[in-house]
């Protein structure tokens, strides 16, 4: 499943519509604000896998439950849930900025709009991912990263860094995304098993351009900074 999946089923099935209406867009419109976003978002996924602290603050978002009704009612995807979405995946008020501009440039709707759209989409998303997860069986386990994320440690201790790759937890997380990583025990294994599974529906599922790509390319340095190593 990709970030375009989780769209397109959302709100059962309406989303796009639904944000349409509420925005004052055509559908035509919609459709291409949502999918400039779209790449944003998988971007700064992306590059969360490399920032344990954050990855840990989007794990734990999604156990919350805040975002779901948002996957699945048009009328609650929007307010504080919304706007505190779109910080945990983009990190700053700049980079945030520099999405809405650079959707806006893709999708020819106006930066006032799309910044509104924003937090709508953002919460979706997580409320789609969170619902993934559990539709997997996945839901516990997602609620156990997310303790393990809050715990001393975080998921450096759950995971067992000190046991894992030689590269530490860094090194650890991309043995994990990679695949590779082997698990010490069977509840070990189930929390690795729920990360990856969340770190593949990072993908955005819709194609971009090579002029959109470099666009992104240039504002990503404001994401999420990863630690120094």
């Amino acid at each position: 499943m990709t970030l375009n999946d989780i769209l397109k089923t959302a709100q059962g099935g309406q989303a796009i519509g639904n944000l349409a209406a509420r925005f004052g867009l055509t559908s035509e419109q919609a459709e291409a604000a949502t999918q400039a976003m779209l790449s944003a978002f998988s971007l700064a996924f992306e590059r969360l896998k490399a920032h344990p602290e954050a990855l840990g603050k989007l794990v734990a978002e999604l156990a919350g439950g805040g975002h779901e009704a948002s996957y699945t009612e048009p009328a609650a995807a929007a307010g504080a849930a919304g706007a505190n979405a779109v910080a945990q995946v983009f990190g700053s008020p700049e980079a945030i900025g520099q999405v809405v501009q650079h959707v806006a440039e893709v999708s020819g709707v106006a930066p006032e709009t799309i910044e509104a759209m924003l937090p709508a989409v953002a919460s979706i998303l997580l409320g789609g991912l969170a619902n993934a997860l559990a539709s997997q069986g996945l839901g516990g386990v997602l609620a156990d990263l997310a303790n393990a994320a809050a715990a001393p440690g975080g998921l450096g201790s759950a995971l067992g860094a000190a046991g894992g790759s030689g590269g530490g937890f860094m090194g650890m997380l991309g043995s994990i995304f990679g695949g590779s990583h082997q698990a010490a025990n069977p509840q070990t294994a189930a929390l690795v098993a729920g990360l990856t599974t969340l770190g593949g529906m990072f993908a955005a599922g819709v194609v971009a351009s090579q002029a959109q790509q470099a666009s992104l390319g240039a504002i990503a340095g404001s994401f999420t900074q990863p630690p120094p190593t």
